[in-house]
């Protein structure tokens, strides 16, 4: 392995043994250092990378660290998927809040958001440079994934930081959007700004990588600088260590599941005021039938699960049929949520409890009016073998909110398979996992829909992430 021991070209240098940030302590036997130029950080979910990027952003001079920069008063951003709200102003407190139209006339354009900044030169050059034109009239909440990364990058860019930190900056994104994006960020870096990425699986790590330092154990090696050992950490092929059979499912839970239509939209549509989202869906998944979600960012394919999951208001306002049962013949938002497993990621980013995670993975097992019921033994034994199964059994005893943002995607996808559902609707599951546990879900759904003869809804933007199971494709455009 190539390393650089002469650190004379760095950003940052870690001087002191240890790196802490809250109640996360990183090693640093070697006394690390992060060389100038693009830099990716690589480990697995909970390794201690979000905890990196605080600690330099913030942490230098904070619980025993000692930190050297390349300049004095360097200026760090540090942008992450949930900084889109300390944007808005707007207090949120559920994950479907921002379908209802009450909600969404509170919340500002772009353009009230950013004032002056968003009529400056430097933010129509960063705007073009990302491709990202037209936004300063739309409510922040309209905004696609990649259209919002863009937002929070530029914002951070006017500001002009001496080092920009990404952690995990390609959840969310389609292809052409990542492209961009990466277009962009290399721009950035060739005009001397340091950039820091924070990534779980090295099929992230873009071509233009100028460094490579990885968290193990908690445990920050020294940097790899070297241009063939950088492409062979790219190139490296994550496999599972024990292969997952059928026999380390739980027992299947209730009766055979009798019904002809999943779910069916005819002529569907979204809209908000004279601005249509969607127009036109016409879709069928029957019982049994796997089908993958895909599209371009802004599509709506976010807003069609809505729909689905008796979330939005607006699905009163179109012909759905659920479980052979045409909406708004009597059944109740709870009958429906009932048999319906369901993760995307707002749901992580609202989901608060202070209960262990094996609680909270056994509260999948209750129906949507007796979440607060204590669960048995028997359903913590359960919710410990799901726990298990997804190679997350360390975390049974910690609170949710002491968990990396993948650990947490782990702990809610837990917490809906082992409902183990009729439908199951997976909005972006594997973003932000790292590689190995990527293929465990994908496993874990193969075996489980196989078994059960569930109906699945995986929404991807990347088809090596498809579950082999699936056998139909529904592809949205963006209108």
């Amino acid at each position: 392995m190539e390393t650089n021991d002469n650190n004379a070209d760095f950003m940052v240098r870690f001087n002191s043994p240890r790196l802490g940030y809250g109640n996360v302590v990183i090693q640093n036997p070697h006394h690390s250092y992060i060389p100038s130029g693009v830099c990716a950080v690589l480990g697995r979910n909970g390794a201690g990378k979000s905890t990196l990027g605080l600690v330099i952003e913030k942490g230098r001079y904070a619980y025993g660290n000692r930190l050297e920069f390349a300049l004095k008063d360097m200026k760090v951003k540090m942008l992450a998927f949930t900084d889109i709200h300390s944007l808005t102003g707007i207090e949120v407190t559920r994950y479907d809040q921002r379908l209802e139209a009450t909600v969404n006339d509170l919340v500002p354009t772009v353009g009230e958001i950013l004032g002056e900044k968003a009529s400056s030169e430097r933010w129509r050059d960063l705007c073009d440079s990302f491709s990202l034109h037209d936004v300063e009239t739309k409510r922040i909440n309209y905004l696609s994934s990649g259209e919002l990364r863009k937002l929070l990058i530029i914002h951070a860019l006017i500001d002009t930081p001496d080092i920009l930190i990404l952690d995990n900056p390609y959840i969310g994104l389609d292809a052409r959007s990542r492209s961009e994006l990466d277009n962009a960020i290399s721009g950035i870096a060739a005009n001397g700004v340091g950039i820091i990425l924070l990534l779980c699986d090295a099929i992230d790590i873009p071509d233009y990588t100028t460094s490579i330092l990885t968290l193990q154990d908690s445990t920050l090696s020294m940097p790899v600088t070297g241009s063939e050992e950088i492409n062979s950490i790219r190139t490296h092929n994550a496999t599972i260590d024990n292969v997952i059979t059928e026999n380390e499912l739980p027992p299947m839970r209730g009766d055979a599941q009798e019904f002809t239509i999943a779910f069916s939209i005819e002529d569907g549509h979204v809209r908000y005021g004279s601005r249509s989202v969607l127009e036109g869906i016409n879709w069928t998944v029957r019982s049994g039938e796997r089908w993958a979600l895909t599209g371009p960012n802004g599509s709506g394919k976010s807003l069609l699960l809505s729909l689905v999951c008796a979330d939005n208001p607006q699905a009163y306002a179109n012909r759905i049929t659920l479980f052979d049962r045409r909406r708004g013949s009597g059944e109740s938002i709870w009958e429906i949520k009932d048999r319906i497993g369901y993760v995307c990621p707002e749901m992580q980013l609202y989901f608060k409890s202070s209960l262990p995670v094996d609680e909270i993975v056994a509260a999948g097992l209750r129906n949507s009016l007796s979440q607060f019921r204590k669960p048995t033994p028997e359903e913590l034994d359960e919710s410990r073998t799901w726990l298990r199964l997804l190679d997350i059994s360390h975390l049974a005893d910690k609170k949710f909110q002491e968990l990396s943002s993948g650990e947490q995607r782990l702990v809610l996808l837990a917490r809906t398979f082992i409902k183990q559902p009729p439908l199951l609707i997976l909005d972006e599951p594997l973003h932000g996992l790292d590689a190995e546990r990527k293929e465990r879900v994908r496993s874990v759904i193969d075996l489980l829909v196989s078994r059960n003869g569930s109906s699945l809804i995986f929404v991807t933007h990347y088809t090596r992430e498809i579950p082999t199971t699936v056998t139909n494709t529904k592809i949205l455009e963006k209108i």
